[in-house]
């Protein structure tokens, strides 16, 4: 197993439990989304598997060693896992996006020329256009370029663990579909990606799994289609539906187990035709 946690628990300073009694593992190459309302524990539950945040009690298990142990080398860890927080502009030091995107692979040894074409890659992935952002400071960015350079940053060091904090917030519809491309590839690619959304369509069309959270506890681990499937349960956890899902229980359309756009018009389009005969 990539990542496993064994009872993690973790306590605000009023001993109320943030994570309580926590078990999961990762597999490699595994696409894991992770959701539930504010405040039930997802980023917390983020940081702990990233290294940021040694539980009280339970064990992170990478490769089956604990990262939180003392003869754990953390900085390797770390320098296979990225993590994109929800703030961005929190991560950024460096004058002008060239450098702040260049800073992770320098600091890994990189050549001039090797870091010149993963900061040239990352940023084209991202969308951002080098002649046009290299120069200008990560400050001055909007919010969603803010967060495609904290993406970019991340993808410069070609980690092997993605994390990422509802990485899809403040962008507008073309930078949201981009990213969700470049998901899509990075997941070809055999990246190991958990990401923390409130977004029900992003997370349904991305995930292999979904994990919903609430009071610091994991109350469903399953495949997308069974975590959207009760609406009941979704309301109780504030998770919401997928469009296509609720759209289809108002037209009365059964699309199984498959709650994609792409199934969805197929059932609209065969209702449809057989309201026509």
């Amino acid at each position: 197993m990539l990542i496993s946690l064994k009872q993690v628990s973790a306590f605000y300073t009023n001993s109320c439990a943030v994570l309580n009694h926590i078990d999961l593992d990762i597999r490699e190459n595994e696409f894991v989304g992770i959701t539930g309302k504010t405040g039930s524990g997802k980023t917390t539950l983020l940081e702990t598997i990233g290294g940021l945040h040694q539980p009280d009690h339970g064990q992170v298990l990478f490769h089956d060693r604990d990262i939180y142990s003392r003869n754990f080398d953390i900085n390797s860890f770390r320098r296979s896992l990225q993590i994109v927080f929800q703030f961005p502009e929190n991560q950024f030091f460096e004058t002008d996006v060239l450098s702040e995107t260049a800073f992770g692979p320098k600091m890994l040894g990189m050549t001039p020329e090797e870091t010149e074409e993963l900061v040239r890659n990352a940023l084209s992935e991202t969308g951002l256009d080098e002649d046009i952002y290299k120069n200008k400071s990560p400050f001055i960015l909007s919010g969603g370029q803010k967060r495609r350079l904290a993406l970019a940053c991340a993808l410069a060091v070609s980690p092997g663990i993605l994390l990422l904090d509802e990485p899809f917030s403040g962008l507008d519809p073309d930078g949201q579909e981009l990213i969700i491309k470049t998901l899509h590839t990075l997941r070809k690619n055999g990246i190991t990606i958990l990401m923390v959304s409130h977004d029900p369509n992003v997370l349904y069309e991305l995930s292999d799994r979904i994990i919903v959270m609430s009071d610091g506890k994991i109350v469903m681990d399953g495949k997308p289609y069974e975590v959207y499937s009760d609406a009941e349960f979704c309301s109780r956890y504030g998770i919401g539906q997928p469009q296509t899902k609720r759209a289809a229980d108002f037209l009365g359309i059964e699309p199984g187990n498959d709650y994609s756009y792409a199934n969805f018009l197929s059932c609209v389009r065969h209702k449809i035709m057989e309201a026509a005969l």
